[in-house]
């Protein structure tokens, strides 16, 4: 009987355990999501920006040159 009690309280405290830690796990992922979201819109904007500075350069690049061969 003892060890029938032992082993009810032990596979309790397992589904608790699992229960809390699962819902840890799904908080993770909504903040891991929400992270990469956000790093994802970063990532974008500091592109844009680089292509934008580029076409700057080579605008002013090909204006140089324009300049020299007249």
């Amino acid at each position: 009987m003892k060890a029938l009690t032992a082993a009810a309280i032990v596979l309790a405290t397992l589904g608790l355990t699992a229960c809390n830690t699962w819902e840890g796990a799904k908080q993770d992922a909504r903040v891991v999501g929400d992270k990469t979201v956000d790093g994802t819109k970063k990532v974008g904007r500091a592109v844009g920006t680089g292509l934008e500075k580029a076409g700057e350069g080579i605008s002013g690049a090909g204006e140089t040159v324009k300049d020299k061969s007249e």
